[in-house]
């Protein structure tokens, strides 16, 4: 009996050796992100990006973004598409599990499709899969999409997360928002309002089980305040600093500072059915007597660079030098002589004032109005800035009141999604209502065609008609993908839009003490 006895306390104090030393060495990411969490249901929460790089780390699409931004097999093994480009087949990989032990199959695929596409369900990614006619469940394991037409883009987003359907049926969208269950390299283990929300490594996760036992996202809005946290431990990453904080962090030891051309870009956009700004060479007087050039390497110092084009250097087709050998250079005797001239025909009255529409809280966009409204003045046209909250901006943009307004938007890797939407006649961000028969023509035809060489250079002949002939926006900088880390981080990559790589197939992020 004393041995029985002594045998059970030995095991017991070595379980508990065992636990402090396994809670000792439980490795745990603290992230902080922009803003707090709202919406973690991947086809309808994923339109904002916080939600969006959260998501993303809960669930797995189809397909995953590989190097370059390279679309690689995800939950879909392979695939194959018909001669017609409109029958996609998806081969699943078997043994896929949800966080809650179903395993995930073609009918959970049809499901999460099925849903984005109804049109009362209110999805705000419904746009990216419309042309889908229907979807057909071959067995468990394959699944088949028919679109009504070819469509080009069409793999980019299947990148959109898998959803378990018997268990998004049983608790219903408003639920599932907040209690999400994925199949992706993390579980939600806990979402405390304002605070933080909790992700614990998912042990069978097809690639193997994540180096992190933990991740912690934390809403943190002031860039001085991530800075704060990060040098006093509080966060191990900071994804939303400001100039001054990047410098000081630059130079601290500690942390490693990672930056790469993002797909994000800030612009100006003239309302092209508000006179006098349907005007072409009016918008070309705005654009000759603000310094571009000059002003945004001080005021994107380290958090973007000058850009001339709609479509990020980093992404295809780049035609960069094209577009920066056609920009308009600053030259602000150019543009008073021609606004003279546009007085003198009567297409600007006398009286005739510039306003600037810039949201309250975009930083540099509303610095660098201030410096257009000041440039303006300076020549002699009457101009004045009109500073107004974001939500206010987007409805006077879509009531058609702002003739002059600068806005900024985040890309996707295929040009389909932005340029289609902001150019195209029937854009559903064609706010400028811009419209152009050969822009729609050329927009339609990459649509449908599959050889990505002809579709850039229907893409390039769109941009390149609208931003350096008709000059309806005028792009001026693309902002970095920058993160800054404590550097016991290992492993840890910016460049992917979206996503914060912590676990995939091209990254596996660890901590080392």
């Amino acid at each position: 009996m004393r041995k029985r006895f002594l045998t059970l306390m030995v095991l017991t104090l070595v379980a508990i050796v065992t636990m402090g030393v396994t809670a000792v060495n439980a490795k745990t990411l603290t992230i902080a992100l922009q803003d707090e969490l709202s919406d973690l249901d991947p086809g309808f929460g994923s339109t904002i990006a916080v939600n969006e790089k959260v998501i993303n780390l809960i669930f797995d699409g189809l397909v995953e973004y590989g190097e370059g931004l390279e679309l690689i097999p995800g939950v879909a093994k392979s695939w194959e598409i018909s001669e017609d480009g409109t029958i996609y087949t998806f081969y699943l990989r078997e043994g896929i599990t949800f966080h809650n032990g179903q395993p995930l199959r073609a009918e959970d695929v049809k499901f999460t499709f099925e849903r984005i596409l109804d049109p009362d369900a209110g999805s705000g990614q419904r746009a990216k899969v419309q042309l889908i006619d229907r979807i057909e469940v071959i067995d468990q394991y394959t699944v088949r999409f028919y679109l009504q037409e070819p469509y080009s883009p069409f793999l980019l987003a299947m990148t959109f997360g898998i959803v378990p359907k018997d268990y998004v049926t049983e608790v219903g969208r408003d639920y599932f928002a907040r209690n999400p269950i994925g199949s992706g390299p993390f579980k939600l283990t806990e979402w405390r309002s304002g605070d933080r929300v909790v992700l614990a490594a998912n042990p069978d996760y097809y690639l193997g089980k994540p180096n992190l036992d933990t991740v912690v996202i934390r809403p943190i809005s002031e860039p001085t305040v991530q800075a704060i946290e990060l040098k006093s431990g509080g966060i191990d990453v900071a994804t939303h600093l400001g100039v001054p904080q990047l410098e000081e962090l630059s130079a601290d030891s500690r942390f490693e500072v990672v930056s790469a051309p993002g797909t994000s870009l800030d612009f100006i956009g003239f309302m092209n059915t508000l006179p006098p700004y349907d005007n072409v060479d009016l918008r070309r007087v705005l654009y000759m007597a603000t310094p571009f050039t000059q002003a945004v390497p001080s005021m994107y110092n380290n958090i973007g660079v000058r850009g001339y084009s709609w479509i990020s250097p980093m992404l295809w087709p780049d035609d960069s030098e094209y577009m920066k050998a056609h920009a308009l250079e600053y030259n602000p005797g150019e543009a008073k002589r021609l606004y003279e001239q546009l007085k003198a025909e009567g297409v600007v009255a006398d009286d005739f004032v510039v306003d600037v529409w810039v949201a309250s809280s975009s930083g540099p966009q509303l610095r660098l109005a201030e410096i257009m409204v000041t440039s303006l003045q300076q020549i002699g046209i009457r101009a004045r800035t009109q500073v107004i909250e974001f939500g206010t901006l987007m409805d006077k943009m879509a009531a058609e009141e702002t003739g002059v307004y600068f806005f900024g938007f985040g890309s996707d890797a295929d040009p389909d999604f932005w340029l289609y939407r902001w150019f195209h006649s029937e854009g559903s961000l064609n706010f400028s209502k811009y419209a152009d028969p050969d822009v729609d023509r050329w927009l339609d035809e990459a649509r449908a065609v599959t050889d990505q060489e002809q579709r850039g250079e229907l893409y390039k002949q769109v941009l390149r008609r609208a931003l350096t002939e008709d000059y309806i926006h005028i792009p001026y900088a693309f902002l970095n993908d920058t993160l800054v880390y404590n550097k016991r981080v290992t492993g840890l990559r910016a460049g992917f839009p979206g996503h914060i790589l912590l676990m995939s197939p091209i990254a596996n992020v660890d901590v080392v003490e």
